[in-house]
């Protein structure tokens, strides 16, 4: 078997891409060097997500004869941008489900785990007790895109009448990392990153607002994708962890595995969409 790692357009400058060739399965004989286009929701630095997705994509390509290339691009809009366009075969988010994208791309497995939930965190010694403490305060975003750490706590601070200045920090790292050296007041995330961020960094803080639960981001697919391919990539990606060679890619990624997930689960998910474009 042969790895090829690839620079792909739209990429961040890293080699974010996973190859796997020569494989049996269902890559089809007329396109030898067809890949699978893997977008990736900028959460994190391109070398984190690389490091986390380049296993599960490794796996991938070995347990269904495929080949993936992660992509993801520069930034937030761009990635969005690039789905919006159906570059991506399937991609890992939930962007998907605002109204300009709703419709196209269908889930065919989650992140697993409890369900997230958006918060906004301030420093544990902060003054700061409740969200109508913010009026007027800075207030670190990943991104006006981000769904649980943009757009459902500020439908939140919508409701409160609560006015902030909003800091666009690039990612969930960034608007923790902001957090952490005090040049905001509150830092509004998702709340597994905030745990995982608090944790690593031996950084106390406490949660001044936090939201219902959201199913955890999926992965979705373009319906161009044959069912045959559709069905091998959700049964790889279900099977993982109970597979010793899946739960050793996870081990490497540090992510939890996959779940089954239906449309279903991501209606609050819409509701939002709506409410914040209102």
């Amino acid at each position: 078997m042969r790895i090829r790692q690839i620079l792909g357009t739209g990429l961040v400058g890293l080699a974010l891409g996973v190859l796997a060739a020569g494989l049996a399965g269902p890559v089809r004989a007329d396109e030898p060097d067809r890949a699978l286009n893997f977008g990736v929701l900028n959460q994190q630095s391109p070398a984190r997500t690389a490091q986390r997705w380049n296993p599960i994509l490794k796996y991938l390509s070995e347990a269904t004869g495929l080949r993936f290339q992660l992509k993801m691009g520069p930034t937030v809009q761009e990635t969005d941008a690039m789905m919006g366009r159906g570059e991506f075969d399937l991609a890992f988010t939930n962007h998907n489900f605002a109204k300009e994208y709703d419709g196209v791309y269908k889930v065919i497995a989650r992140w697993a785990g409890k369900p997230i939930y958006g918060a906004i965190a301030v420093p544990a010694d902060s003054p700061v007790r409740t969200v109508k403490d913010l009026a007027g305060k800075r207030v670190a975003f990943p991104s006006k895109e981000a769904f649980v750490a943009y757009a459902v706590p500020s439908v939140a601070l919508r409701a409160a009448k609560v006015r902030v200045e909003e800091v666009l920090a690039g990612n969930q790292e960034g608007a923790l990392a902001q957090l952490r050296a005090r040049q905001v007041e509150a830092a509004a995330v998702n709340s597994r990153f905030l745990t995982q961020y608090a944790a690593q960094h031996g950084m106390p803080y406490r949660e001044v607002f936090s939201s219902e639960g959201y199913a955890e981001l999926p992965v979705i697919a373009h319906p161009r994708l044959p069912r045959g391919e559709i069905e091998a990539i959700q049964k790889a990606l279900l099977a993982m962890k109970n597979d010793p060679k899946g739960a050793a890619a996870l081990e490497a990624s540090g992510a939890p595995g996959f779940e089954p997930a239906t449309e279903r689960d991501y209606d609050n998910a819409r509701a939002i969409y709506r409410r914040i474009a209102e």
